[in-house]
């Protein structure tokens, strides 16, 4: 869902600037999105229906210039996975210093309600990464 919201509040002027991809820490390469997550984003006018899973590797890491966790367990696993990578990983919800936590509730196994909680908490988070990336690539 992140990277669906991600793309779609993407500034004009990042066009072919700016790439957004999506992997897990613990995900099933080709698996398709979760039916409330397309249900849900596209409610808001975004289609993932052609999403598929990819288990995150070192090689994406490494290639990246920011990699966004969910969670902190997740920053730790990429931390795990690539050692020496703290400087371009960030926990999402860390964006946002008014928080009581910087983890993302995982919807998964939920119901729409569920999913669009969490579909709200990442769409007022994209703004702040946004912001984050303006400031920090300049």
């Amino acid at each position: 869902m992140a990277r669906g919201i991600a793309v779609a509040r993407l500034p004009g002027r990042w066009q072919g600037k700016v790439a957004f991809s999506s992997a897990g820490t613990s995900a099933y390469d080709g698996m398709m999105a979760a039916e409330n997550a397309v249900l849900v984003l596209k409610e808001i006018g975004i289609d993932i229906s052609r999403h598929r899973a990819r288990l995150l590797t070192g090689e994406m890491v490494e290639s990246a210039t920011l990699v966004v966790a969910m969670a902190r367990r997740h920053r730790e696993e990429i931390l795990r996975l690539v050692p020496g990578s703290e400087s371009k990983v960030i926990v999402f919800g860390d964006l946002d210093l008014k928080r009581k936590s910087p983890d993302i509730e995982d919807p998964i196994g939920g119901d729409e309600a569920v999913y669009r909680r969490t579909r709200d908490e990442i769409a007022d988070l994209v703004f702040l990464l946004i912001d984050y990336i303006a400031e920090s690539f300049k």
